[in-house]
């Protein structure tokens, strides 16, 4: 099995808002267009405006606030967060927010043996699921029994008498039968094997290749699925061993397999919003370091006005809402660049700050918290400025989480919000 395209296939990094030129030895003037249409296609998938992976420029590509891959035959682009550190160290940091996000469980052994200094993120990603998945199959796939019928010249199972009567009145020698048969053809392993063939497209190491190729070979009896992401699995002890690999699995296959705009070769996409992915990570760390304080995310509870028959208008929907003694907490997560320079404010939106208020009065909070990463042209991450609410005993706070230094933010977490639970207690 080879590569995307069929064609050897060399990758290119930048972090996001930096640019892909067209250059010798790099991007070249006709995959421009091919990623362009791919970037655009990716993005209304991802519901997203068309600009919100890649936009033109007059020398090539500039990539936005979206991280990943995208791979057109002969050439991938990598795109990664632009957090602190080098490129392998920002790599393992994104998987380590992947991770949590997604709810993959990758452990410090596994990550330090995927080699992220020599590997693009999409072909890391690849052997995490095929050394999952070659774990998981050596102890045999999952199974069910499957209902089936079948003409047959010696009885099994229980007789289909109608069919028996009226198809096979001339045929004494055949039976019409219903059995159930133990098959390895089930809703999870179609899901398995058509991300395996999937993935045989795109991979180009020549490890994951073999790789991928006995995985093949393993998932013989099973069929591909034209609609995996529909496939009705259910997750249950008789499939546990599956359970990270298939959630791996949904993620490689929400890729946007498409042609380009040239519509002559197909393409891949494996993206995140970093706005939704830095949301997702902080609430779930959030919840693992703050217990035992309940940590509701996006929250819908309450409304920012009442209709005169006392429904709800304009619903609100804080991305987190922590249950502290002394009353809620709420916090909002912006994937922005705070900056001590920019003005007495450092950055921080009028928009933001409304939307703030209009969450302190309807949940009754005192504290307001606007979380954003941290980078080196900030001081220590934490705390970077707090406001007084006009009028009131409300406080609002703009702080910083270090998400480079991922090993360490339970630990950020904590110091951010007991000294708040402190006071409010």
């Amino acid at each position: 099995m080879t590569a995307i395209g069929h064609k050897p296939q060399s990758t290119l990094t930048r972090r996001e808002w930096q640019e892909f030129k067209v250059e010798v030895g790099g991007l070249q003037e006709d995959q421009v267009d091919r990623l362009h249409g791919l970037s655009v296609g990716a993005a209304r998938r991802l519901k997203l405006p068309e600009t919100a992976v890649c936009v033109r420029t007059h020398r090539g590509l500039r990539a936005q606030q979206v991280v990943g891959i995208l791979a057109v035959p002969g050439l991938s682009l990598e795109i990664l967060p632009k957090i602190e550190g080098t490129d392998d160290s920002v790599r393992a940091a994104l998987i380590r927010m992947l991770a949590v996000a997604y709810d993959l469980r990758v452990s410090e052994g596994e990550l330090a043996a995927l080699d992220t200094q020599r590997r693009d993120l999409l072909e890391i990603l690849i052997r995490l699921f095929c050394e999952r998945l070659l774990a998981a199959v050596k102890h045999g796939l999952s199974r069910r029994y499957l209902d089936r019928e079948e003409d047959l010249p010696v009885f099994r199972g229980s007789l289909l008498v109608k069919r028996q009567l009226t198809v096979h009145a001339p045929r004494p020698d055949r039976l019409a039968c219903r059995f159930d048969e133990l098959s390895e053809d089930t809703p999870i392993n179609r899901v398995l094997k058509t991300t395996v063939m999937r993935l045989s497209r795109v991979a180009k190491t020549t490890d994951n290749l073999r790789r991928l190729d006995e995985l093949v070979a393993r998932f013989d009896a099973t069929s591909v699925s034209p609609r995996p992401l529909d496939e009705p699995v259910r997750l249950d002890r008789t499939n546990a061993a599956f359970h990270h690999v298939y959630r791996l699995a949904r993620l490689f296959l929400a890729g946007d397999w498409q042609s380009t705009s040239g519509g002559k070769t197909s393409g891949f996409a494996l993206l995140f919003p970093m706005n939704a992915l830095f949301e997702a990570y902080v609430g779930r760390m959030m919840r693992r370091a703050l217990v035992p304080w309940p940590v509701n995310l996006q929250d819908r509870k309450h409304y920012a006005l009442r209709n005169l028959d006392s429904t709800g208008a304009f619903a609100l929907r804080p991305d987190m809402v922590i249950r502290a003694p002394g009353g809620p907490i709420i916090v909002d997560t912006k994937w922005k660049r705070l900056d001590r320079a920019n003005g007495p404010n450092h950055g921080v939106s009028q928009s933001d700050v409304y939307q703030m208020l209009a969450y302190a009065q309807a949940y009754e909070a005192r504290q307001l918290v606007l979380l954003y990463p941290w980078d080196r042209h900030l001081s220590a991450c934490g705390v970077i400025k707090r406001w007084n609410v006009a009028g009131s005993d409300r406080a609002l706070m703009a702080a910083t989480l270090d998400v480079g230094d991922t090993r360490s933010v339970l630990h950020q977490l904590r110091n951010l919000f007991q000294p708040e639970y402190a006071t409010a207690a």
